[in-house]
């Protein structure tokens, strides 16, 4: 309770800030992408990630002011990357109870209009667990992003238990392979990820690897055909500052 109670007002306070992780082309090994994520500087008990509080903010209602802070400080940094020449696409997280609100597709094309971002350079994630409660609802919605060109995300694929088949209904450009299958060592496993990812592919869609957190993990994961990978072999999430030391923005 005494969480909830400080997370009212935090965005207004100055608290949240958006730290990047980047993602890496696995044909060039050049930092391509980054993705958004929250952190919460509490005033006692220091930096939080988004696990500590996003859930919480989903069921207070307060996801809706802190994703509009995050979308709005990755359209403002990808603009500025933008403006000096890098086209850096930025993946910021939504949440599907943001999808559910009339008013979030309006906000999010004026926010590009507002920093010149251009479209193609967002992408909208969202879990693939989130997806498969409604699939309807979110296919329209999503299916609204794709007219505006931006791209769409299924994250954590492979934790919701939904099928390829099922999710063909909706119009996602890209889809990021779940950590725990990019970590496991198991053989057979193995090579069904490799046969998923083929498939994926196949449909002409992204394929990212998350979670790579070793040499040998990130050698698999380019076998079995990914095109980027993320992970704390690349690098932890970093301050725009540290994302612009890397790119030399």
């Amino acid at each position: 309770m005494s969480l909830d109670e400080d997370l009212q007002g935090a965005v207004a306070r100055g608290e949240l800030t958006a730290y990047y992780q980047p993602q890496i082309d696995l044909g060039t090994d050049r930092i391509v992408a980054v993705e958004a994520l929250a952190r919460w500087e509490h005033p006692t008990r220091g930096l939080l990630p988004p696990r500590d509080f996003i859930t919480r903010a989903e069921e207070n209602g307060l996801i809706h002011e802190i994703g509009d802070f995050m979308m709005e400080t990755g359209c403002e940094s990808g603009a500025g990357w933008h403006g000096h020449g890098l086209d850096l696409e930025v993946a910021v997280n939504v949440s599907a109870v943001q999808l559910t609100d009339p008013a979030f597709l309006g906000g999010l094309s004026e926010l590009l209009e507002t920093h010149a971002m251009p479209p193609e350079l967002l992408t909208i994630e969202i879990t693939e667990s989130q997806l498969i409660e409604d699939i309807p609802m979110v296919a329209t919605r999503l299916g609204e992003l794709a007219d505006l060109g931006v791209g769409i995300s299924i994250d954590d694929f492979g934790t919701g238990h939904s099928s390829l088949s099922r999710l063909q209904e909706l119009p996602f450009t890209e889809l990021k392979i779940d950590q725990h299958f990019v970590q496991d060592d198991d053989e057979t496993r193995l090579a069904l990820v490799a046969i998923m990812v083929g498939l994926i592919r196949d449909r002409g869609v992204r394929v990212v690897a998350e979670g790579v957190e070793t040499l040998d993990q990130l050698r698999r994961v380019r076998d079995f055909g990914c095109e980027r990978a993320q992970g704390f072999y690349v690098s932890r999430p970093i301050s725009k500052s540290g994302i612009d030391s890397l790119i030399g923005a």
